[in-house]
C-alpha cells in the first residue's frame, strides 16, 4: 500500500523557509537519547536564529518504547499547528519522561497513561476539557496525524532517534551526545 503523500509539510516547523540550513530532527519522546539532545538542538537553533536555521521537528515512535505512541498523539493534541506550544509541551515531556517511561509503566495501564497525558496537558497547557483530551487521543484525526512522521521516517531510513538531517542529508556525525560546538562545527562550513 503507498504512503499517501501529505496535505501539507510534516512536521513542526521553526524557522524561515528559506534558511540556508535546513534541519529534520527525529525525535522519540520516550527515548533518553532524545532528550538529552532537545535542549541542545533548541540551543542551536536560537544561536543561529530563523533567518539562518529552519528546525523541523518529526515526533516518532519507537517499538522498544511502549508509551511513546501515546504520547506522541498528546503532543499533537496539545500543539496542534503551533510549533511554540508544540515545542513548549515536547520540553514538558521530556521532563516528566521518567514518569511514563518503560521502567515506570512496568505495572501501569493504558488508562493510568491516558489520564497522566491528561494530567500534563492540563499542567503544562492548561487544557481544561479532560474529556475532550481523552476523546481526541483515540480519535482517527490524531492518528492520522501522528502516523506521517513515522512514516517519513521509514522513508529516510530512520532507525533510532535522535536522528538528524541536514540540508536533506544525514549528520551522522551529530548524536545526542554532542553540543553546541559539535553543531557550529557542521553548521559554520556550510554557512560560508
Amino acid at each position: 500500500m503507498p504512503i499517501p503523500i501529505p496535505k501539507t509539510p510534516t512536521g513542526y516547523n521553526w524557522g524561515n523557509v528559506d534558511a540556508p540550513i535546513q534541519v529534520e530532527m527525529f525525535i522519540d519522546f520516550e527515548c533518553p537519547f532524545s532528550k538529552d539532545a532537545w535542549l541542545k538542538v533548541l540551543k542551536v537553533a536560537n544561536f543561529y536564529g530563523k533567518e539562518k536555521f529552519r528546525l523541523s521537528i518529526e515526533p516518532i515512535s519507537l517499538s522498544n518504547h511502549r508509551q511513546s505512541w501515546d504520547v506522541t498523539k498528546a503532543a499533537f493534541i496539545v500543539a496542534g499547528d503551533d510549533t511554540n506550544q508544540f515545542i513548549n509541551f515536547a520540553s514538558y515531556l521530556f521532563n516528566h519522561q521518567h514518569e511514563y517511561s518503560n521502567g515506570a509503566f512496568k505495572h501501569k495501564t493504558l488508562s493510568y497513561l491516558h489520564n497522566l497525558l491528561a494530567e500534563y496537558a492540563a499542567d503544562a497547557a492548561n487544557w481544561q476539557d479532560k474529556e475532550d483530551f481523552l476523546y481526541k487521543l483515540e480519535s482517527e484525526e490524531i492518528y492520522q496525524k501522528a502516523r506521517i512522521p513515522a512514516r517519513l521516517g521509514i522513508i529516510r531510513g530512520v532507525w533510532s532517534t535522535p536522528t538528524f538531517f541536514i540540508n536533506s542529508f544525514p549528520a551522522e556525525e551529530l548524536s545526542s551526545q554532542s553540543t553546541v560546538e559539535d553543531w557550529q562545527a557542521v553548521i559554520n562550513p556550510l554557512l560560508k
